[in-house]
């Protein structure tokens, strides 16, 4: 029997109009104020384009490019993204900035409640425990300790009765629509609820709302009558408090035929025993024609995305690297083939798997 482990990159958020929560048809007229969308913030743009250049610097070897890139995109939005801060505290420790990479952890602590992945990757690794415990000292709390309270029940909320859906399914929906209506709500008053009030989660990836958001996108693709989520991603991409990549892949989800090709650009390796390291370690991707390939890149820099021949390489480089950066436009399934399956046996089923993908290959 196949087994398949899928490591998916995502992270997901949200933001609409005042609805009656009770009225679950009344979705779609939320979003009025939300449909026009103008992708000029000059300074989001600049900000991901930064991040980008850093984020090819690391895959190049140049921690001090990386370094000087995230320092420059940090001043640009209100708070940068968790992920983008912890690699550039990895950026800078390599590149032996340290004052920096303290810098980096210090934020990291204070827009943190659960320490546990950061701890475990950084102390005895890159810090000992003394300057840990000098950071845990001088920790202040720079989120709303109320808000990040609510929206982890939000998600607890999200969570009741699912994977139930044959004898619970109206409850878990009529769930789903409170939490939407409640963000909604914030996203009226105080803009788009992420990183800046929030802080950052403990994997620095996304808000605890974000499963609500995977969940509307999802009931989306099989009804559209379900709310449009692009006005409102469009909206908090550009104001920077939302990841660019977490946006095309929730609208990649709801599947819009009508609209356009939201592409994620998924990677993909293939695994067995008695493959050589040659095959098991290759990047496949998807094999989109010419004009696809254009027109996924046109709508990716729309949006501040990633362009693909760039999450090509830094997919790449994260199969290969031991170092645990953090790409959130890297989406790749490994594969694990049965270890019944003799080494002729593997090879064809290898040569299956890839028929309608192109391997990775550097420019």
């Amino acid at each position: 029997m196949r087994i398949i482990i899928i490591i998916i990159i995502l992270t997901i958020q949200v933001s609409c109009k005042n609805r009656d929560e009770t009225n679950i048809k009344s979705e779609d007229s939320a979003i009025t104020e939300l449909t026009k969308c103008n992708y000029n913030n000059e300074a989001t743009t600049k900000y991901h384009t930064l991040i980008n250049k850093a984020e090819i610097a690391i895959c190049d070897g140049d921690f001090d490019e990386a370094s000087k890139n995230y320092s420059l995109a940090f001043r640009e939005i209100e708070k940068p993204f968790g992920s983008d801060v912890y690699n550039a505290a990895l950026s800078n420790q390599l590149s032996n900035n340290l004052d920096e990479r303290n810098l980096n952890l210090q934020l990291l602590i204070n827009n943190s409640d659960d320490l546990g992945l950061l701890k475990s990757i950084f102390v005895n690794t890159y810090v000992d425990e003394n300057l840990w415990n000098y950071f845990i000292e001088k920790r202040t709390t720079e989120y709303d300790s109320r808000l990040r309270s609510e929206f982890k029940s939000i998600w607890e909320r999200d969570q009741l009765f699912r994977p139930m859906y044959d004898t619970h399914d109206d409850t878990i929906q009529a769930n789903r629509i409170i939490n939407m209506n409640r963000i909604l709500s914030i996203t009226d008053s105080f803009g788009f609820p992420s990183q800046i009030e929030l802080g950052f989660r403990k994997s620095l990836r996304g808000q605890n709302h974000d499963v609500v958001l995977v969940h509307t996108s999802q009931k989306r693709s099989s009804d559209k009558n379900i709310i449009d989520l692009e006005p409102i991603l469009c909206k908090a991409v550009n104001e920077g408090r939302f990841d660019p990549e977490q946006a095309i892949s929730y609208l990649h989800f709801q599947n819009d035929k009508d609209k356009r090709d939201f592409e994620v650009y998924s990677t993909w390796q293939y695994r067995h025993h008695l493959l050589p390291d040659s095959l098991n370690n290759k990047i496949w991707l998807v094999n989109l024609n010419k004009e696809k390939y254009e027109r996924a890149n046109k709508i990716r820099k729309k949006w501040n995305a990633d362009q693909l021949d760039d999450i090509a390489i830094k997919s790449d480089f994260s199969s290969r690297s031991n170092i645990p950066f953090i790409f959130t436009s890297v989406m790749t399934f490994i594969e694990n083939m049965s270890t019944d399956l003799t080494l002729d046996e593997a090879l064809e089923q290898y040569k299956t798997n890839t028929s309608d993908k192109k391997p990775f290959k550097e420019k």
